[in-house]
């Protein structure tokens, strides 16, 4: 069983909250989550996936960072191809 969520970093700056140097993160954050799922089924990777609808507490928000973001709510599940 493999977990995991995906997020693009567009570059490196100041937290909007803390003045800290952080990372900010694109606000379409299914795009990264859209990309991976497209290229590991173009190499032949995945059996099949599924939409789980309705994952996480908001479709439109701010991270821990300040940054905004937006998604459909949706999380996808993969089964992916046993190797030799």
């Amino acid at each position: 069983l493999w977990l995991g969520a995906a997020s693009f970093d567009r570059g490196v700056g100041l937290s909007h909250n803390t003045g800290q140097v952080t990372h900010h993160i694109a606000p379409d954050i299914d795009a990264e989550r859209d990309f991976l799922v497209r290229e590991l089924s173009a190499a032949g990777m995945l059996i099949s996936t599924s939409d789980i609808s309705g994952i996480g507490a908001t479709k439109t928000g701010r991270n821990g960072g300040g940054d905004p973001y937006f998604t459909d709510g949706k999380a996808v599940v993969g089964v992916l191809r046993q190797l030799p």
